[in-house]
């Protein structure tokens, strides 16, 4: 068991079937897209590659549009103490513990992602209703000898406190004339994407990326904030700029800096 996790350590990757964004979207993903060992002459059906947002996680299903499907998919991601198995065969998603297996609902979720607890007695999972463009959720889960547990609620406040800080927040560099300060007007807030990075702490608290819409159709288009959230209450303990979460978290389990220099 503890040799299958090493093993899947070692082709942790990023999955290279992603779409190219429409001129007017953003490119929102993390750094990882640029990890490309998991690409050409990998089969995707075995592979176990990191999960596009974060390098802490792996993909369930090696997808990453809403159309794209991996049939033949089979997985079994093992929990860092090895007693705890996801077993991902098509999009049917199981957990196995002490060699009882329950059901999950990680087959209906497009493009899932899964990040292990160190203490292996928690999981999150980050997903999209309808692919790159989300929107996307992160949800947190006890894992217990009866099966997942949902923590309700988790990541609850991120979406508000990403709306009150955009509301509050500089004029972008461009709203320079009435022109585009009637542009300005004109576009919504759009905070419907959390995504999520890492466990702290143990299994007690977690970082998500709280990112505002990927299109031009919304302020701050492409700009995130990362917040560390008590899991169990759901409480926002502490908010980063993307500039500063990069700095002190590292690059690899973030969503990218956009270059426009702007920070919410």
């Amino acid at each position: 068991m503890t040799s299958r996790w090493r093993l899947a350590a070692l082709w942790l990757c990023l999955v290279p079937f992603v779409p190219t964004a429409f001129s007017q979207e953003v490119n929102r993903l993390g750094p990882n897209k640029q990890l490309t060992n998991c690409g050409k002459n990998v089969d995707r059906r075995y592979a176990v590659c990191h999960g596009a947002w974060s390098g802490k996680t792996v993909s369930l299903f090696n997808t990453w549009m809403a159309p794209d499907t991996n049939p033949g998919r089979r997985l079994d991601l093992l929990s860092p103490d090895g007693k705890k198995v996801i077993q991902v065969r098509g999009f049917h998603v199981r957990l196995s513990v002490n060699g009882r297996r329950f059901w999950t609902p990680f087959g209906n979720k497009h493009d899932a992602e899964v990040g292990w607890a160190s203490d292996s007695t928690r999981l999150f999972v980050t997903w999209s209703e309808s692919g790159e463009l989300g929107p996307w959720h992160t949800q947190v889960f006890d894992v217990t000898e009866a099966g997942l547990v949902e923590i309700q609620g988790a990541t609850r406040h991120v979406r508000a406190d990403l709306i009150l800080r955009m509301k509050s927040a500089p004029l972008p560099k461009w709203v320079a004339t009435p022109q585009d300060r009637a542009m300005w007007d004109s576009l919504e807030y759009c905070a419907d994407d959390v995504v999520g990075s890492q466990w702290l702490k143990g299994s007690s608290e977690i970082l998500v990326a709280g990112l505002s819409g990927p299109d031009s159709g919304c302020k701050y288009m492409g700009d995130f904030v990362a917040c560390r959230i008590d899991v169990v209450t759901g409480r926002i303990l502490q908010v980063y700029s993307e500039k500063d979460a990069h700095r002190i978290f590292g690059d690899e389990d973030l969503p990218r800096v956009d270059a426009d220099d702007d920070e919410l």
